[in-house]
């Protein structure tokens, strides 16, 4: 299932940019760089070369994924709004770096400062722990916490980031105070808590799944208003009894003053699997989460 939806990604991204080549016949001359704000291994790096691996067999130029880790994904999101607005550097955004952290922290990388391309998907977070680690349940970490408050390790993805948000909503409905350790992506989080340095962690399918097939890794509750498909087993956070809903967007962003017609030659239909919005029907969304979101920020503590 992950290889047939990761084909549909590589599928969809020769479609975007072999129509900017149909409509815009210089575009692209050189290679294009995707700016990733997290470091190797997590589920922004595993989308983004599924992505990039094939590009160059339909535009005629390589698309490299550069990694700039750093701030939660404020390095990042900082260093693609400083570029040229050519089409050659791109960013893959999400709510994490572009929503959450710019809501707290007050930093400008949200949706005035980035053309929107494309929403490429979104997905939920899932909570998971080594198979080594005693809870078999999302109910059983619940009541760790509260019996034991602050001593519960939880490797957070970036701080304010989409693995970091879901936990602190989760210790806010439910009353709940942890240990947060930060770290820069999926990967780095999700290394900690399978070297037993850290306890649990809110991941995502692309990097968890693997680690799931392995044996290495226990998914104990997800935090969509259904099941994953990928995981039927493993319950909501609404089923274990905590009123939680989040789930991350991930979408392909541009500096502000990009040409519109190299915008418009980016916008082209990626398939309806991947959750696909055009520039501006993503920016009206990612705006009505910004709002949402904004409110639980103004409620939390740092």
């Amino acid at each position: 299932m992950l290889g047939l939806k990761r084909a549909v990604l590589l599928a969809s991204l020769a479609i975007v940019i072999s129509a900017a080549v149909a409509l815009a016949q210089e575009f692209p001359t050189k290679p294009i760089e995707l700016v990733i704000p997290y470091a190797a291994g997590g589920s922004h790096d595993l989308t983004a070369r599924a992505l990039t691996s094939v590009a160059h067999q339909y535009i005629g130029q390589p698309m490299l994924v550069v990694l700039k880790p750093g701030g939660g994904g404020a390095v990042g999101s900082q260093a693609a709004i400083r570029a040229k607005p050519d089409g050659y550097t791109l960013m893959l955004g999400g709510s994490g770096p572009n929503t959450i952290l710019p809501l707290r922290e007050k930093i400008p990388i949200g949706p005035d400062q980035f053309a929107a391309i494309a929403r490429i998907n979104y997905s939920p977070a899932v909570f998971a722990v080594r198979t080594e680690a005693p809870w078999k349940t999302f109910r059983e970490v619940v009541d760790t916490m509260k019996k034991n408050p602050g001593k519960f390790n939880f490797a957070n993805t970036g701080t304010w980031g989409a693995g970091d948000f879901p936990m602190r909503m989760v210790a806010r409905a439910a009353g709940l105070d942890y240990n947060n350790i930060p770290f820069d992506g999926g990967g780095p989080a999700l290394l900690a808590v399978l070297g037993g340095n850290a306890d649990g962690s809110f991941l995502f399918t692309a990097q968890l799944l693997p680690q799931i097939a392995a044996g290495k890794m226990r998914a104990l509750a997800v935090t969509d208003t259904r099941r994953h498909r990928d995981l039927p087993n493993v319950p909501t956070l609404r089923e274990e009894g905590v009123d939680v809903v989040f789930t991350q967007w991930r979408s392909v962003l541009a500096p502000k003053g990009i040409p519109q017609a190299i915008a418009q030659a980016l916008i082209k239909q990626l398939g309806d699997e991947i959750h696909f919005q055009a520039g501006k029907e993503f920016e009206n969304t990612w705006r009505q989460e910004w709002e949402g979101f904004a409110k639980v920020v103004a409620g939390a503590q740092k």
